[in-house]
């Protein structure tokens, strides 16, 4: 499947000196076939991809007040909002 060549081939595009080529041709050939494996496993992705949000799942919102002195110690402020900087 993989051959010395492409191993060298390899090395040459990722810039490094490998020394025992049969070695990687081994560990390429088990990922290789690793992902043969993976390719034919059936998976229904519709189950994986879509989760179903309900009415009933959802928190209620509540009020928390704050105290008044939390945007008065902030440096810039307008009225009661905070001033942040400029998005673009």
């Amino acid at each position: 499947m993989v051959d010395r060549k492409e191993i060298e081939h390899l090395s040459n595009l990722i810039k490094i000196e490998i020394l025992n080529p049969q070695k990687y041709i081994t560990q390429v050939e088990k990922i290789l076939n690793y992902f043969e494996l993976l390719d034919k496993v059936v998976i229904k992705t519709d189950d994986l991809l879509r989760q179903e949000l309900t009415l009933d799942k959802l928190r209620e919102d509540k009020f928390v007040p704050f105290e008044d002195n939390l945007i008065e110690n902030l440096k810039k402020t307008k009225e009661n909002f905070v001033r942040a900087p400029k998005m673009v």
